[in-house]
């Protein structure tokens, strides 16, 4: 508890502005066009990122448009407001206005369901005769669908592909994990299923039906999703984190999902166009009624239970502080961007670079949002209310995510992604493992904000099937779990992980005294290489696994996603490996058993016995969750 102090007016007025002073300035926030320019180079400059798009808007004109930096550093080509850059997963957005649009001419409905309006397009739905996949299922991510597989993102044909062979080629991932509607999981062929299905009913190719309902009207008269000569011509070269090396261009299979290109100039227009509700300066698009529904989630379990931020239709909410933007963000290789909007302020703006290096991004995008919200008027922050005891006593526990976005990466994720509820007297605490530590307050008995927001985005549901389940409007669903599983998926890793890294430690030290026959007492030599060679293969199989990984987009870091999804060195090398393990302990279980009885160090013995038991069991474990004889690029 914090003692009040007792100031005079004059002291307190002037202290209370130098705290403003210095929260602004600790903020970054600006308050002029030219201080936010001089602060994005500034963040250019030091995140090595070469250059950047800036749009902001308000819903009846372009506040300001401007190209910083390079577009091609070789060249020493600046950006300017027509270099186009890649939107990366802004594009998919366009698939569902597609569907909104043919729903306003009632050729379909959100509610029609995959097979019926696509039925060419393979996927497999254990639950699809009672709870079917339907189209809004696919714009809000919650078909239950694996992402693509790692072949798909490798798929890099400049042909370029026909949506029916993209969609053939991607099948084995179109597999729904739980019921459609349950649970949410951000999956990119969603946009190329809708994509079919808007082939489907307007006839024509889905680039071009995109083109002339909406690229035409809105004026976005460079954008498309090919990389033409034209598109070529304007497109600025595509970086690396480094801000040096570059990258191909990507052409991505699923070009829905995030194939488009597009200019400051072209995307200015896109945001006003949500800005004015479905319309561009007195040219309707479509119905504001169609705008709002992309703004809100229906299929979720905790759209039932009020207000709550979260993903719409390609759409969701990002929240800064009480403020709540809508929008969407992309990344691909050597491009990321952000276009997000204030419907009530009638205020947005887009974010493009020409660098996979995400807080670069991220800073930029801080910058933009405190300037836009710098004179307006924060939203009222729901009061919190009371929450029954029974509640606390229910959901209070430890909880395990189940609703991953890759599944193949489930067997890490499950054990990394534990978080604990903890009640306080105003609300509730989360963490994982200890660390994140989060406050949130009870709007409601099942709705929590964070403290400075004015939205809810955290839900205590119903209980499912015996299941008591939570969801974050940070894509999660998660479970309970009991204590004891959680302590013992802690203890037992610790453990195995300890006598791993035991036998590598030892080696060099019995190596060396059998090296220079100082070592009494050996027994057999397989007795202690084996059980060695499987742990070196384990951590051997996990360090390639790690680095592998670094080819996956995520929200701070693009790098080659095509390298992970192809065979080479590296893939390869993680496919032996995984192999190599599990046959490495094998082999050391028998020699042990073989040479149970053999003269030696009893020690040295049960701790080779300990050592190959652990690898054994990580060896079940990843064979369970599919880990061993792993082929990224199947």
């Amino acid at each position: 508890m914090i003692a009040p102090l007792v100031f005079s007016t004059k002291r307190s007025t002037t202290l209370l502005l130098l705290l403003i002073l210095a929260l602004g300035n600790a903020s970054g926030a600006e308050n002029s066009i030219p201080e936010l320019q001089r602060a994005i180079e500034t963040i250019l400059q030091e995140t090595k990122t070469p250059g950047a798009a800036i749009v902001l808007v308000s819903r009846e004109k372009v506040e300001w448009m401007a190209g910083i930096g390079k577009a091609d550093i070789d060249a020493n080509t600046p950006v300017t407001s027509e270099t186009l850059f890649r939107i990366g997963s802004v594009s998919k957005a366009f698939a569902a206005l597609a569907v909104l649009k043919l729903e306003e001419e009632g050729k379909l409905k959100l509610t029609d369901t995959v097979k019926q309006r696509a039925p060419d397009v393979v996927f497999h739905n254990p639950w699809e005769a009672t709870d079917p996949v339907r189209l809004v299922h696919l714009m809000e991510h919650t078909s239950g669908f694996d992402d693509i597989h790692m072949r798909e993102y490798a798929h890099n044909d400049p042909t370029p592909v026909t949506l029916k062979e993209a969609l053939a080629y991607g099948e084995a991932s179109r597999v729904s994990r739980w019921r459609p509607g349950s649970r949410m999981s951000y999956c990119n062929s969603g946009p190329a299923v809708l994509a079919a299905v808007v082939e489907n009913v307007s006839g024509k190719r889905f680039e071009d039906y995109v083109q002339e309902h909406f690229f035409r009207p809105l004026q976005m008269d460079t954008a498309s999703y090919f990389l033409t000569p034209e598109v070529e011509r304007r497109l600025t070269r595509l970086y690396q984190a480094d801000g040096v090396t570059t990258y191909p261009y990507w052409h991505i299979c699923f070009r829905p999902s995030g194939a488009i290109n597009a200019s400051a100039k072209d995307m200015a227009n896109y945001v006003r166009f949500y800005l004015q509700r479905g319309s561009l300066d007195g040219t309707p698009l479509l119905h504001s009624s169609s705008i709002e529904r992309m703004e809100r989630t229906e299929t979720l379990p905790s759209a039932s239970l009020g207000h709550i931020a979260g993903y719409g239709l390609y759409n969701v909410a990002l929240p800064e502080g009480p403020f709540v933007f809508r929008g969407h963000g992309g990344a691909v290789m050597g491009g990321l961007t952000e276009m997000a909007y204030l419907p009530d302020a009638g205020r947005g703006y887009v974010v493009m670079i020409n660098s996979g290096n995400g807080h670069a991004l991220y800073k930029i995008v801080k910058l933009v949002r405190h300037y836009i919200t710098r004179d307006l008027a924060p939203p009222t922050l729901p009061p919190a209310v009371s929450f029954p005891a029974e509640l606390k006593r229910h959901y209070e526990g430890y909880y395990q995510a189940i609703s991953p976005r890759e599944q193949w990466l489930y067997g890490f994720g499950r054990l990394l992604k534990i978080q604990k509820l903890t009640f306080t007297e105003d609300g509730l605490s989360t963490s994982i493992h200890g660390f994140r530590h989060e406050s949130w307050v009870p709007i409601s008995e099942k709705l929590f904000r964070k403290q400075d927001q004015s939205v809810a985005t955290l839900a205590l549901l119903p209980d499912t099937e015996g299941d008591i389940l939570i969801q974050r409007t940070d894509w999660e669903t998660l479970k309970k779990i009991p204590a004891l599983q959680v302590w013992s998926q802690i203890v037992g890793g610790a453990f195995i992980a300890a006598l791993v890294l035991s036998s590598l430690l030892f080696a060099p030290i019995w190596g060396w005294k059998k090296f220079s026959g100082k070592l009494p007492n050996a027994g057999p030599l397989l007795v202690r290489v084996l059980p060695l060679s499987s742990a070196i293969l384990l951590v051997t199989f996990d360090l390639l696994l790690a680095v592998g990984l670094r080819g996956t987009i995520t929200s701070t870091h693009v790098d080659d996603v095509v390298a992970l999804g192809t065979p080479n060195w590296l893939t390869v090398s993680i496919l032996v490996s995984s192999i190599a393990f599990p046959l490495a302990a094998g082999g050391s279980l028998y020699v042990l058993y073989r040479e149970r009885n053999a003269p030696m160090n009893r020690l040295v013995y049960w701790h080779s016995l300990l050592v190959t038991a652990a690898v054994i069991a990580v060896a079940v474990y990843y064979g369970y969750w599919g880990l061993i004889a792993l082929r990224l690029w199947a």
